[in-house]
C-alpha cells in the first residue's frame, strides 16, 4: 500500500445532500437520504467532528454545486493545518474556473475576515463565492475532497501544492524586506495575558541589528514576502512558525521553544518545506504540570543559557539580565490560578452537557 504521501486522495461527489454546522461534534456533511458522508468527517490532531443529527423538515434549498472545505478555524496554525486541508482540490482548477467555484466552512465561531480571507483570495477564491455555513443548508450537488494533512501529522503530496499556490499569486516582488527578522508577539493581546517575559528577548535581538516585527500587523503577502526574502527568521514556537510553509529553501529560522512540550507540527511542516531550524529553549516552568498544553500557557520567557551559548558562539552583543521580576512571577502565578478556574468550569460545564444529553 502506498503512503499516505503518495495516494492518490478522494473525491466525492453528492447530489441534494446537506451541509450541517456543528452540533454536539457532530456536522459535516450527509446525502439526500440524511446519512453522514464519511468523507467528510473532521479528522484533526486536536479538533474532530463529523455526524449526522436531526434537522428541520424544511431546510434552505441552493440549486448550486459547491465545495466543501470543512470548518474554518481563527487561529493561524490550525487554519493552515486544519481549515485548508481540503484546499488542495482548488488546483484542479483553472484560473479562470476559480472565479466562479463556490465553497463551503462550516463556521466555528468568528468569521472568514483579514489574512484568513487574503489567504483564501490567493488561492483564486472570490470572496463572495465563500460561504460560512452556520444553519443546515442542501445543496444541488456537494464536492468533498479528502483531507490532505491527517492527525498522525501525515501529509499529501498536494498539501504543499496549496501554499506554492499562494506564494504564486502574491505580489511580493516590490516588497522589500530586512534580511535579518525577529517575528514578535507582544502586540498580540492574548500573548499580554499569558505570555511574560519576550521583551527580554526581542531587545537582545534587537541589539544584534534585527528588524523587530510584528506578523498580526501585517498583511498576508507581506508576511509570505518575509519568509521568501529574509535570509533569517528568529521567532517564538506557536503559530508563528507556521509561516514556514510560504519559505524559501535558504532561509535559516531559529524557533524559540517557549514550553517543554514538543511541537511536532512544526517539524512536519519544516521538513516538508525542507528546512532544518535552529530551536533553542527561552522558557522556565515553575509550576508541575504548567503550561497545559502549546496554545492555552501561561508561559515564562527568559533569556536563557541557551540563548546565551548562542549568542556568544556568534559574538552577539545581550544584556546579562535574564528578564525575570517580581512582577512577572506574580503575574504568570495568577494567569496558572486562572486556567485552574476555567479548567474546572469547563469540566462542570461539560458534565452538565453529558446528563443532559
Amino acid at each position: 500500500m502506498k503512503k499516505f504521501f503518495e495516494q492518490k486522495l478522494k473525491v466525492e461527489t453528492i447530489k441534494n445532500g446537506y451541509i450541517l454546522p456543528l452540533k454536539k461534534e457532530k456536522g459535516g456533511v450527509i446525502d439526500s437520504n440524511k446519512d453522514f458522508v464519511n468523507l467528510s468527517y473532521h479528522n484533526g490532531e486536536f479538533f474532530k467532528f463529523g455526524g449526522t443529527y436531526n434537522i428541520p423538515k424544511h431546510v434552505e434549498f441552493v440549486d448550486d454545486t459547491i465545495i466543501y472545505l470543512g470548518v474554518f478555524i481563527k487561529q493561524w496554525g490550525h487554519f493552515i493545518l486544519d481549515s485548508l486541508s481540503r484546499a488542495w482540490f482548488i488546483n484542479n482548477f483553472s484560473s479562470y474556473q476559480r472565479e466562479k467555484i463556490k465553497v463551503a466552512f462550516i463556521k466555528k465561531d468568528k468569521p472568514i475576515s483579514g489574512n484568513y480571507l487574503e489567504a483564501l483570495k490567493l488561492l483564486g477564491i472570490e470572496e463572495n463565492n465563500i460561504v460560512e455555513v452556520d444553519k443546515p443548508v442542501k445543496y444541488r450537488k456537494i464536492i468533498i475532497p479528502q483531507m490532505a494533512m491527517n492527525a498522525k501529522h501525515e501529509y499529501n503530496n498536494e498539501y504543499p501544492k496549496i501554499f506554492k499556490t499562494m506564494i504564486s499569486n502574491a505580489k511580493i516582488k516590490d516588497i522589500v524586506v530586512p534580511e535579518k527578522v525577529y517575528l514578535s508577539r507582544t502586540h498580540l493581546r492574548k500573548a499580554r495575558k499569558n505570555e511574560f517575559g519576550e521583551i527580554n528577548i526581542e531587545n537582545n535581538f534587537r541589539l544584534n541589528e534585527y528588524s523587530i516585527i510584528y506578523p498580526e500587523e501585517k498583511s498576508l503577502a507581506e508576511q509570505i514576502a518575509i519568509f521568501q526574502k529574509s535570509k533569517e527568521i528568529v521567532c517564538l514556537n506557536g503559530s508563528i512558525p507556521f509561516n514556514v510553509v510560504f519559505s524559501n529553501t535558504s532561509l535559516k529560522l531559529i524557533i524559540i521553544n517557549k514550553t517543554s512540550i514538543p511541537h511536532l507540527n512544526i517539524k512536519v511542516l519544516s521538513k516538508m518545506e525542507k528546512i532544518t531550524p535552529v530551536y533553542l529553549n527561552g522558557y522556565i516552568e515553575p509550576f508541575k504540570n504548567f503550561p497545559k498544553t502549546l496554545g492555552d500557557g501561561p508561559f515564562i520567557l527568559t533569556f536563557s543559557p541557551d540563548l546565551v551559548k548562542y549568542f556568544n558562539v556568534r559574538n552577539y552583543k545581550y544584556t546579562s539580565d535574564d528578564g525575570l521580576t517580581k512582577v512577572i512571577y506574580i503575574k504568570y502565578t495568577i494567569a496558572c490560578f486562572k486556567f485552574l478556574i476555567k479548567d474546572c468550569l469547563r469540566k462542570m460545564r461539560t458534565k452538565l452537557y453529558t446528563i443532559g444529553s
